[in-house]
């Protein structure tokens, strides 16, 4: 039997796509058991599509009925804290997909009740598990490139992702779309930076979409340690995720979706050197494709969220801290909103 029984709120997109194809793959550890929803017919195809035992229209006969050890929260952020709160209230731990909240207020609701309840908050900064992101940290942890000096992140979603869909649920967040992107650009950065003390946002708007607020950003934010320096573009048919991780010895590349790393050292521009510096790439490149198609062949390939939902119940299991804890997204949303308020400032 498994040691954990698990029930998901919310029967959209995420839940579909990520967190419950996660779960199925970790049933010896955690039975997902239910799902709720208050669309009674979106809750019932996702139900009958994964062979989800029992379904809700709500989380409290939810709570009552099945007693779950985790409760999933994959609902729109403004319904995140008091879910996550009436949960914690029975005694469930939680999963909150980011951001886990929209206020620094609502944040300390949650991490207060957890600490009130005796049970663990995990919340889904899912790309902090690629394996790229993941290398990338262990390699600077050990120190592979120095000391760090500062960042770049670069994202592209696609416009008919959410940009061209005027009833998308993003553009009623604030800040608008940043509101749901901008979380992953801000707990990458905070994993290479300490002590965030200010933003610098620039916007322009590119495309004929009156509902939209932005569609091109650029974002400082500043740590004592340095600065990540972020473009956010919603204007092409293009997914894209890169990172680079400056140090005073070299430079990590990653590709998140790719699934590559490349350990970039250029030290002198003479011909020779540049060229060891392609080759040493372009090896760096084929090795990580060699080794990520054999994952693939074999099976082994994680998602970012099979192995977010595999570690969180390992924390739970043995009384360990969680693979992003309540803190980590408290001080994410932080930052966040310190982007959001100097958006709304140039708007104003």
């Amino acid at each position: 039997m498994p040691s954990l029984r698990a029930a998901i709120v919310g029967a959209g997109l995420i839940a579909s796509k990520k967190h419950i194809p996660a779960y199925l793959k970790h049933q010896k550890t955690v039975q997902l058991s239910a799902i709720c929803d208050v669309n009674a017919q979106a809750v019932q195809q996702v139900a009958q599509s994964f062979r989800i035992p029992h379904t809700y229209p709500n989380l409290s006969e939810m709570l009552a009925q099945e007693k779950p050890d985790i409760v999933d929260i994959c609902t729109p952020p403004r319904t995140h804290a008091a879910l996550a709160v009436q949960a914690m209230e029975q005694g469930c731990h939680v999963l909150i997909e980011k951001p886990m909240a929209l206020t620094v207020a609502d944040s300390d609701a949650i991490v207060d009740a957890a600490r009130k309840h005796g049970v663990q908050v995990c919340v889904a900064h899912s790309d902090l598990f690629y394996w790229p992101f993941m290398h990338a940290r262990e390699l600077v942890a050990r120190g592979a490139i120095g000391t760090i000096r500062g960042m770049r992140i670069f994202l592209s979603t696609p416009m008919d992702y959410m940009t061209s869909q005027p009833d998308h649920w993003a553009h009623k967040l604030p800040g608008g779309v940043i509101g749901e992107t901008g979380p992953h650009v801000v707990y990458m950065s905070l994993a290479f930076l300490r002590n965030v003390r200010d933003v610098n946002v620039s916007t322009m708007k590119l495309l004929d979409y009156p509902w939209s607020q932005y569609e091109d950003y650029r974002i400082d934010i500043l740590g004592e340690n340095g600065i990540s320096s972020i473009a956010l573009t919603y204007t092409t048919q293009q997914w894209m995720a890169r990172v680079d991780v400056l140090g005073e010895d070299g430079t990590l590349l990653l590709d998140l979706e790719g699934m590559n790393l490349v350990t970039y050292r250029r030290r002198a521009l003479r011909p020779l050197a540049i060229g060891r510096s392609v080759l040493s790439d372009a090896a760096h490149s084929l090795g990580n494709l060699c080794r990520n198609g054999l994952r693939s062949i074999t099976g082994t390939l994680r998602s970012t969220h099979d192995l977010i939902i595999e570690r969180f119940a390992e924390s739970i299991l043995q009384g360990t801290a969680p693979p992003v804890t309540a803190e980590e997204g408290r001080e994410t949303v932080r930052v966040l909103n310190m982007i959001v308020d100097k958006l709304q400032g140039q708007s104003g």
